[in-house]
């Protein structure tokens, strides 16, 4: 299987250090977190949709939600934004 090499944006990478400290988490542990979302492949439903790019979504247990909008080439994923949230989807 070709691995995909998952890569983030300045602006989503200062959009991930904001949020995340609003959130009480750690650096490591927001990066941490959005990659996993990514790696667990699973779409958003309802919310949070891109018309160009895909939005990946996942419920952890401390009640925060995540959306990782990206843009995917052929074997690189570019994160765009990061989106964090209270509740599930």
């Amino acid at each position: 299987m070709n691995k995909k090499i998952i890569d983030i944006e300045s602006h989503a990478f200062f959009r991930m250090l904001e949020r995340g400290t609003q959130y009480g988490l750690e650096f490591r542990e927001t990066k941490n977190r959005a990659y996993n979302t990514i790696k667990l492949g699973k779409l958003s439903k309802r919310k949070h949709f891109s018309k160009k790019h895909k939005t990946y979504y996942n419920y952890f247990n401390d009640n925060l939600s995540f959306y990782v909008i990206c843009k995917e080439y052929k074997n690189q994923i570019l994160i765009r934004t990061i989106i964090i949230e209270k509740g599930k989807e």
